[in-house]
């Protein structure tokens, strides 16, 4: 599918990173190399049941060539009291100069480069944010870790089509204490963490207390063959596995896009990918209430395939 149909794209430089080539799904499994620390530093988990707080953040995907062919940000997930995936509420920041500085991470959870937002356009039927892109391919492979420059890690390239998650911190657009326009932001800083799939349990640390806990990766999956409403944890019974940030196939049609503490509310979120049918849907999963069941808190469409 040709992107820019219809856009309207403010004047700005661009970064224009080519995508490379795609592959078929490879399982996230105990075999593969650990890319994150399995658990996270250990802190004060949050209280069970403890009202939400954390930082109004916006979730979206970064596509280097989104905006005939250049970078775009698509919005898809918003935390302000709560978390939304409602169009009208997750495209306001952009549109009211609220999110002005993505972080675009790749795919090992190390940042990739920085989108900084000139305006908003509608790009393929949605909401975007255009602007000028800085850094690298997210697919790309770091240098001195078995990647040479340019190189692709093929399992992203296959998920992601060489875009990447992009996270920016929303501000106060408006009054006394706003950032003045001319004023850039430093991107956002992220605690990023992962997660791995060993005897059918999905094994991550949700709230850092040095526990692994362990979901049924079936229970990922609803009826109809898309992202379940929650999933309850279940003994661990001993798994482990190396974690990392992002891998393909969790289970069929499933992959993981990050495991991170997007709103700093000390409990880490995912970000998973779900494809049927040659639909593709981004959900967030957060652990509400306690770490002992992910909720479904927001769930939309990433890019249309090129």
């Amino acid at each position: 599918m040709r992107r820019g149909s219809g856009s309207s794209v403010l004047l700005c430089s661009f970064l224009l990173v080519a995508a490379g080539p795609g592959c078929g799904p490879h399982p996230l499994t105990s075999e593969e190399p650990a890319a994150i620390p399995a658990r996270s530093p250990a802190r004060p988990p949050p209280s069970a049941g403890a009202p939400p707080t954390g930082r109004p953040v916006l979730v979206g995907q970064m596509c280097p060539t989104a905006a005939a062919g250049r970078a775009a940000v698509r919005p898809l997930f918003r935390r302000a009291s709560g978390w939304t995936d409602q169009a009208a509420a997750v495209a306001a920041p952009v549109e009211r100069h609220g999110a002005r500085q993505f972080a675009v991470l790749g795919w090992n959870g190390r940042r990739a480069g920085v989108f900084s937002v000139a305006g908003a356009a509608t790009i393929d039927g949605g909401a975007a944010a255009i602007g000028a892109y800085a850094g690298g391919s997210p697919c790309e492979k770091p240098r001195g870790a078995g990647g040479v420059a340019g190189q692709r890690d093929p399992e992203c390239v296959a998920a992601l089509r060489d875009c990447g998650l992009a996270v920016s911190e929303v501000e106060q657009a408006g009054g006394f204490q706003a950032r003045p326009a001319e004023e850039q932001p430093d991107p956002i800083d992220l605690e990023v963490s992962g997660a791995c799939v060993a005897g059918g349990k999905l094994l991550v640390d949700v709230d850092r207390d040095g526990a692994l806990e362990a979901y049924p990766t079936a229970g990922l999956i609803d009826a109809s063959g898309g992202p379940a409403d929650a999933v309850e944890a279940v003994a661990a019974a001993g798994a482990t596995c190396p974690a990392r940030f992002a891998g393909r196939a969790l289970a069929p049609g499933v992959d993981l896009i990050g495991v991170l503490d997007l709103d700093a509310d000390g409990r880490q979120d995912l970000v998973l990918a779900f494809e049927r049918g040659g639909r593709r849907t981004w959900a967030l999963y957060a652990a509400t209430a306690s770490a002992g069941r992910l909720d479904r808190v927001a769930m939309a469409a990433p890019w249309p395939p090129r």
